[in-house]
């Protein structure tokens, strides 16, 4: 199921060729709020990977400038990468802060397929 909500914004809010999102939701669920900081939130869905959720010593793989995330509250992910065709998730479970570098596990994906 996390899959295909992946793909429904993948695919523009389009299901089956029927449109379920209204025309333009992803466009404003992707747009930077205000109080998010650095432009980092959009509408429930991460611009970029929230704390602590990539390697906090500083070296951080290069992700596609498109690539958004929605995020659980023990790391689990859906990570979108328009550019690339791709739904990613990740339904583990990491308490631990700092325990799950998504942007490095996101990065050995796209390396495989490039």
């Amino acid at each position: 199921d996390w899959a295909r909500l992946g793909l429904l914004y993948l695919n523009d809010g389009v299901w089956n060729d029927k449109r379920i999102f209204p025309k333009g939701w992803i466009e404003y669920s992707l747009k930077p709020t205000l109080a998010s900081g650095k432009h980092r939130y959009g509408a429930q869905i991460w611009r970029t990977l929230p704390e602590p959720y990539y390697n906090k010593d500083g070296i951080r793989p290069k992700l596609p400038d498109d690539a958004y995330h929605m995020v659980g509250h023990w790391g689990q992910f859906v990570s979108v990468i328009p550019s690339k065709q791709m739904v990613i998730v990740r339904m583990g479970l990491s308490m631990a802060k700092w325990s799950w570098d998504q942007e490095q596990f996101l990065a050995d994906i796209l390396a495989t397929v490039d």
